[in-house]
C-alpha cells in the first residue's frame, strides 16, 4: 500500500474515531452530564477491582483535577464512598448502591444502543474489528515508547 493510500486511511480512522466520541458526547448530554463523567461512571461500574483517583487518571489517562471534580461530585452524590487506601494518600473509590442504580439508569441506553450497532455486523466481522484493534494498540503504544 502506497504512502498517500495510508495516509488517507489514517486520517478516515481519525475523523470515524471523532465521530463515535461526538456520539458519546452527544449522549452524555442528552442525560445531563459530560463525556468525561460517562466514562468514569462506565469504569466504577465495571470495576472488577478498587481503584483509586490515581488509578483513574492512569487508566483512563485523564487529568487528575477533572477526575477530582467528577468524583467529588459522585460523592456529594452518594454516588460513591472514599475508604482509605494502604497509600494513605490515596483513598479507595466504592461505587455505592445508589451510585449502580444511577449508573444503570445512565448506561443501559447507551450499552443498549452499543449492543445494536454491533449486531448489525457478523460474528467474523466483529472478531477481526476488535483483534485489529488491538493489535494497533500495541504497535501504537510501542512507537511511542520508541519517542521517549
Amino acid at each position: 500500500m502506497d504512502n498517500d493510500t495510508k495516509k488517507a486511511l489514517f486520517s478516515a480512522l481519525k475523523e470515524t474515531w471523532h465521530k463515535m466520541n461526538s456520539q458519546f458526547d452527544l449522549y452524555a448530554k442528552a442525560v445531563g452530564v459530560n463525556f468525561t463523567t460517562i466514562i468514569i461512571l462506565q469504569f466504577l461500574y465495571e470495576a472488577t477491582e478498587i481503584y483509586t483517583q490515581k488509578d483513574i487518571c492512569e487508566k483512563l489517562g485523564l487529568p487528575k483535577q477533572l477526575v477530582n471534580a467528577i468524583i467529588k461530585s459522585f460523592w456529594e452524590q452518594g454516588f460513591v464512598k472514599l475508604k482509605e487506601a494502604k497509600d494513605r494518600r490515596n483513598k479507595d473509590i466504592l461505587i455505592t448502591d445508589k451510585g449502580k442504580e444511577y449508573a444503570v439508569s445512565v448506561l443501559k441506553p447507551l450499552e443498549d444502543a452499543e449492543s445494536a450497532a454491533w449486531d448489525n455486523f457478523t460474528d467474523e466481522e466483529l472478531t477481526a474489528f476488535v483483534r485489529v484493534l488491538e493489535k494497533y494498540v500495541v504497535s501504537f503504544e510501542r512507537e511511542l515508547k520508541e519517542l521517549k
